[in-house]
């Protein structure tokens, strides 16, 4: 069940689907980390071998900011927002 707030609180997850998004974000981690492994970093792969890395990297900013927006009350959500468009803190 997800419920809505009529204040700036964001919503509430019922404990499965909170569940659910944390094994989202654990499988994405996983891969992430797998990735690059798959693509051996010879001369002729190169190329593919960084930017499999380059997508690794991006799986594992996407899983800290799922992880940190169900678990990390913490992570203010200008945090959460600069990791989804790819921005630093303090960049416009």
């Amino acid at each position: 069940m997800l419920a809505n707030h009529t204040e700036d609180t964001g919503v509430t997850l019922s404990e499965k689907r909170e569940r659910i998004c944390l094994e989202v974000a654990w499988e994405l981690d996983a891969l992430a980390r797998l990735l690059p492994g798959l693509v051996p970093n010879i001369e002729e792969a190169h190329g593919a071998h960084h930017a499999v890395r380059g997508i690794a990297g991006r799986f594992l900013r996407l899983a800290e900011a799922l992880m940190g927006a169900v678990q990390a009350p913490a992570y203010l959500d200008e945090h959460l927002e600069q990791i989804i468009s790819l921005k630093s803190p303090g960049q416009g």
